[in-house]
């Protein structure tokens, strides 16, 4: 028997990209998730005018859906970008629920700083 190497099984013969820009190209819609979410998230928080208030519907729920539906293909495509598409619609999510986010955020926030205080001082 001659010692030849193991062909690769057909799901580990993909060419790896080279470049990052080739990289990228790959993962149009996962980026496109991430940039719709991220796009979302910055619009309903410049036009919020209270911070506790619930933002408009109309502004915050077509973003999530833009940002779902590329979420979505970019799945169906399967792209692998690492979470991209996942933090575009934590983003998109985070802006439906803004008011609620910032404050649970500033509970946390003060929580682990008192947390801190306490646990140098004891």
């Amino acid at each position: 028997m001659a010692d030849r190497p193991l062909p690769k099984p057909d799901h580990l013969r993909r060419r790896v990209p080279t470049s990052r820009k080739k990289w990228l190209k790959q993962r149009p819609f996962s980026l496109a998730a991430f940039g719709l979410g991220l796009l979302s998230f910055i619009v309903v928080a410049t036009t919020q005018h209270e911070m506790w208030s619930t933002p408009d519907w109309r502004i915050s729920v077509p973003g999530f859906v833009l940002t779902a539906a590329a979420a979505i293909t970019s799945m169906f495509r399967r792209e692998h970008g690492p979470g991209f598409w996942a933090l575009g619609l934590g983003f998109a999510g985070a802006a439906i629920v803004l008011g609620w986010f910032m404050m649970l955020a500033i509970v946390i926030g003060v929580t682990f700083l008192l947390m801190l205080i306490l646990s140098t001082v004891m």
